[in-house]
């Protein structure tokens, strides 16, 4: 028979012993974290590791709440890739703000659902302040700007691409709709796609320039063929910041498309959503302001805790008309003057993911963010600077949005050996452990790939490893070609 009075009095005397944990953990963290430079990027865990949590069972009975802490950090959090860490130039990662943090842990203290306005009204009017903040940075005007905040961008664009089907298709036409972006677009739009119930056909591929830009004359084309052809062109996607490799599309030329073909414009801006906080880069969005919608990863460049994703609409009426559902057991909580976030979003239940960002934002201000974009930018035009100096370098992609890719190609050398080379540099520099460089693959051909959006990362930091970088690509050329 459950015993309310004994849980009632563990409960209490768990929330006591959590407290001092938390304590433990976090000093712990912060020493950690002013090492992070001496620390490996990856301490992958062994076979042995690995095994114990296999063997890891369910109790019937609870456990020393040490152990456990202990347990998960030296086998599950400790073993984890680094992402934070100065020299991890791969995907798009980078410091973590402690008082982004800090409002991550209230948030979850407090366990505040934020699917609802009534369940929370201070959390939904920091959401929706912060929703029309960043609308507003992108050139929205009006009253009617709306939005969410949701886990990543794959979310975002997914539910974009929602209203966007469902403003400019009926139900009997979705069988032909058809939506167009560029071959450097992420993939969480072809799967967004998939997912709603499109067919591959029904996605179409635009090819990009060498600066790998969509080909807007390549788009109107395919757009012209379908509706020849008796199909539904209704939206279109450009990009703020491609994640391969910072490129930002001609967005008032695809603004521009849009309203001549009525299609719905949305702008996945999950990387480079962020430098429209800076009033000096800001300008490389132009055109922004004609979209109907963009996905914004604030997780991604501003130095928020996983997960603060956001999509912003310049007239939430659309959301409303694709996620509102009215259940009678919601009837006594829900909000017609403000929206709720279960109507505005797929979620139902969720949590107050905006408070993060709101409490950094308070403590930190805007410029040291705008300084932060600068700063990005600085050390990816350092990479090409430092690789110029070098004899072999190509630059493939220059730098853009902290980001730049580039090949080492020895004379004589085919291309596919090249290829070849550069997954060898790869291993070689990640094996190394002193930094994490990936490749990527552009225009059929493998490059090796840096983003430098990391407000840890230091000048030393990007030349010793482009120095690395090239005493690497000389061994392995020559061992290759030996």
């Amino acid at each position: 028979m459950f015993d309310w009075l004994e849980f009632d009095q563990k409960t209490k005397k768990g929330f006591e012993e959590q407290m001092e944990q938390v304590k433990e953990v976090m000093a712990r963290y912060i020493e950690k974290n002013s090492q992070i430079r001496e620390l490996a990027i990856y301490d992958k865990p062994d076979q042995e590791t690995l095994d114990k949590i296999i063997g890891w069972d369910i109790p019937a009975k609870g456990r020393e709440v040490r152990d456990i802490s202990n347990e998960l950090i030296d086998n599950v959090f400790e073993k984890a890739m680094v992402l934070q860490h100065p020299r991890f130039f791969s995907f798009v990662s980078t410091a973590v703000s402690p008082y982004s943090v800090a409002g991550s842990l209230l948030s979850d203290i407090y366990n505040v659902n934020a699917g609802s306005w009534e369940l929370a009204p201070g959390a939904g009017l920091i959401e929706e302040k912060l929703i029309k903040w960043m609308g507003g940075l992108a050139g929205y005007d009006g009253d009617n700007i709306g939005g969410i905040f949701l886990s990543g961008a794959s979310m975002a664009n997914m539910s974009a691409l929602v209203a966007a089907r469902d403003s400019r298709l009926s139900p009997e036409e979705f069988p032909e709709g058809v939506v167009y972006f560029s071959d450097q677009t992420h993939s969480s739009v072809e799967k967004g796609l998939r997912i709603i119930g499109f067919r591959e056909d029904q996605a179409v591929k635009i090819p990009t320039d060498d600066e790998f830009k969509v080909r807007v004359d390549l788009m109107e084309e395919a757009i012209e063929r379908d509706l020849a052809a008796g199909k539904k062109p209704f939206a279109i996607v450009g990009n703020l910041g491609t994640t391969n490799t910072g490129t930002i599309d001609p967005l008032e030329k695809l603004g521009e498309m849009a309203k001549k073909y009525d299609l719905w414009f949305h702008v996945d801006g999950a990387f480079g959503g962020s430098i429209l906080v800076s009033p000096i880069r800001r300008n490389l969005a132009k055109g922004i302001s004609m979209s109907d919608s963009f996905s914004w990863d604030t997780h991604k460049w501003l130095m928020q805790v996983y997960s603060c994703s956001s999509l912003i609409v310049k007239d939430k009426s659309n959301l409303f008309k694709s996620f509102t559902e009215h259940p009678e057991y919601l009837a006594d909580v829900s909000s017609s003057e403000h929206g709720d976030g279960w109507d505005l979003g797929p979620e139902m239940s969720r949590p107050a993911r905006a408070i993060k960002l709101w409490y950094t934002l308070q403590a930190t201000g805007t410029d040291l963010l705008e300084e932060l974009i600068e700063y990005s930018f600085y050390n990816a035009s350092l990479v090409e600077k430092e690789l110029s100096k070098r004899p072999n370098w190509k630059i493939i992609s220059h730098s853009s949005c902290g980001t730049v890719n580039f090949r080492y190609e020895p004379e004589g050398m085919s291309e596919e050996d090249v290829d070849v080379l550069t997954d060898k540099i790869s291993k070689a520099i990640i094996g190394s452990g002193f930094a994490f460089i990936v490749t990527t693959t552009l225009k059929g051909h493998k490059t090796l790939r840096m983003c430098t959006i990391n407000a840890n990362t230091t000048e030393e930091d990007i030349r010793k490893t482009v120095e690395l970088l090239d005493e690497l690509a000389k061994r392995e050329s020559n061992a290759f070609t030996g």
